[in-house]
């Protein structure tokens, strides 16, 4: 009888002693930080860089539609405005290309961003065909006004006279208006086509 309990206030003691530990384990037990994901990160890049691109292709939609209306922009003003547009335009391009070039030498493949790279890829090619498209807009425009413009000059010598609301210095001011045009709008498809190829390089990286 005294052996019996002398074996139960043993097995109490240690059920006892072994719940105090257990306890004590999950007390000093370390927290676990939660994870945090390396890629985050560069998802917000990425995607700060598609957000840029989506304007600059709106952008270029509005320039679109401002060369492609009925004769186009009108006086050397409207010609102007549009030139500085462009510019901008090709100098947001520019910066993107900078940022795809820093994550390029980053990236590491099978990451799981192509996905985002694959995005970028397809929005510099709108860009880029975009920025073709008003390079043609722009040559016919500086061809029209050529036209327009000689016409205009000749028939304003012979009547010493505005024509069509037109003088010399209008004319003069509207050529030299298209030629700083035609002149951003290379320097938009170079910005373009480097936006271009530096998107391409980065999707390959990613796959």
């Amino acid at each position: 009888m005294k052996n019996k309990l002398a074996l139960s206030a043993g097995f109490m003691l240690l059920t006892g002693l072994g719940l105090t530990f257990a306890d004590a384990a999950k007390k000093t037990a370390p927290v676990q930080a939660p994870v945090v994901k390396q890629d985050d990160a560069k998802i917000k890049r990425f995607k700060g860089i598609l957000f840029k691109l989506v304007r600059q292709d709106e952008y270029l939609d509005e320039a679109i539609e401002t060369l492609d209306s009925a004769g186009g922009p009108v006086g050397a003003e409207n010609i102007s405005a549009l030139s500085v547009g462009l510019k901008a335009i090709a100098e947001n391009l520019n910066r993107v290309s900078a940022l795809n070039k820093t994550e390029f030498s980053a990236i590491q493949p099978g990451s799981g961003l192509s996905i985002y790279t694959n995005a970028i890829l397809s929005y510099s090619r709108k860009v880029n065909r975009k920025a073709g498209q008003i390079n043609v807009l722009v040559a016919q425009l500086a061809a029209k006004k050529k036209k327009a413009s000689m016409r205009d000059a000749v028939s304003s010598k012979k009547g010493g006279k505005k024509i069509r609301g037109k003088g010399l210095t209008q004319l003069l001011a509207e050529k030299n208006a298209v030629e700083k045009l035609s002149g951003d709008v290379k320097n938009l498809c170079a910005a373009s086509h480097s936006l271009n190829a530096t998107s391409k390089w980065l999707y390959i990286a990613s796959r």
